[in-house]
């Protein structure tokens, strides 16, 4: 395994918590997942935020908007479109009273448009936390890479394109800001921690299919450590591209994994994740929402990000709430044991979950330490 694999079972490296599950007994996560801001400057043509059949766009409401498909950001900042600024940044003092080692910022929104972004970021740190950050990039001043190269464990940046014309047409941006962006990713890089794990995201649509192998190419000369494709979530398991187009790219990432991959640098390829899509969830019960938790701009606390802003999946919520209450209450291990999986979106996790399922019910073997390994 690459030092840096997505891996699907970092959470049989912790035994307490697999065996706790053994007993029946309940667990501290090991990660959250929060989106502190709905409101995105980018209107992408692949988000389940924003698109017209997206999983997840009941967070438009957040921002007053609705699904478009015009090159400006959807709906507006505002009060209601954001974590409260005294619940966001309190969070980092809540994890450390809870026993959770560690935080995944993304979105939902653009995570770093939150107004008491770099307050709750260096929060994170100085309270030792594990920090993951999902962005696009548009907003990484000099004074936030600092602080990235200070406190952070990794960041991934959503570019999926490798030139200025395609990534207007995916981010649906106004201007081209593709190249600010990339001097953004190369600031990062400039003279980062060892410790710092820089990556880039590259969702899979009909119109940037052709631009994966210069991609490619182009994110292993800028000395990134890997570039990750995925394909869109959409409910017909497609990713609106053709059979040839699929199988073409089927061959294509791994040729030129073969090719580029070395030392300091790796392809990931989700190459399953398109099947799971529209797959039946044939599991009966779901395990990793006992490691993740997953809350929205709304302060919400949902099972995973798949089922965010699906209020009938919310079980707590921060405004209400600490996350200390939240993860020993017994309304939350009600919910987690009546959560029936049937009921909720096609799951792509459900490889992550399958394994820890097999580890509790059955002969557990202890991983050795994977990167990265609180996040699940």
């Amino acid at each position: 395994m690459h030092p840096l694999e997505y891996s699907k079972s970092k959470a049989l490296y912790h035994r307490e918590k697999i065996m706790a599950l053994k007993e029946g007994k309940m667990i501290i996560p090991t990660e959250i997942q929060v989106d502190p801001e709905a409101f995105c400057n980018d209107n992408c043509e692949f988000c389940s935020y924003r698109k017209e059949d997206g999983y997840n766009n009941e967070m438009l409401k957040l921002i007053g908007g609705k699904p478009s498909n015009d090159n400006k950001a959807i709906g507006k900042p505002g009060i209601e479109s954001r974590i409260p600024n005294d619940v966001l940044l309190d969070i980092p003092r809540q994890m450390t009273e809870a026993g959770i080692p560690a935080i995944e910022i993304t979105g939902g929104g653009e995570p770093t448009l939150h107004p008491k972004f770099k307050e709750f970021y260096q929060k994170c740190g100085e309270h030792g936390l594990d920090i993951g950050l999902v962005t696009n990039g548009s907003r990484l001043d000099d004074g936030t890479i600092n602080m990235i190269k200070k406190y952070g464990l990794w960041v991934r940046i959503s570019m999926d394109s490798s030139n200025p014309i395609t990534h207007k047409m995916i981010h649906r941006t106004p201007n081209l800001d593709f190249e600010k962006r990339l001097s953004n990713v190369k600031k990062l890089l400039d003279g980062k921690p060892k410790r710092l794990v820089v990556g880039i995201s590259f969702i899979i649509t009909p119109d940037n299919f052709d631009d994966i192998e210069s991609a490619a190419r182009l994110f292993e000369a800028v000395g990134v450590d890997h570039i990750r494709f995925s394909w869109m979530y959409d409910k017909q398991g497609t990713a609106g591209l053709t059979a040839q187009q699929i199988e073409h790219i089927g061959t294509l990432i791994p040729r030129l994994q073969k090719e580029l991959d070395r030392d300091g640098f790796k392809i990931f390829n989700e190459k399953n994740r398109i099947q799971l899509y529209t797959a039946t969830n044939d599991f009966k019960r779901c395990d990793f929402q006992r490691f993740v938790i997953a809350i929205g701009a709304d302060s919400g606390c949902y099972p995973c990000c798949i089922m965010k802003y699906n209020k009938d999946f919310e079980y707590g919520n921060l405004k209400n709430n600490t996350l200390y209450e939240i993860v020993n209450s017994m309304n939350t291990e009600k919910f987690m044991k009546e959560l029936n999986p049937a009921r909720c979106y096609p799951c792509w996790l459900s490889d992550r979950n399958r394994s820890i399922t097999e580890a509790v019910d059955g002969e557990y073997n202890q991983i050795e330490k994977p990167v990265h390994e609180n996040f699940i």
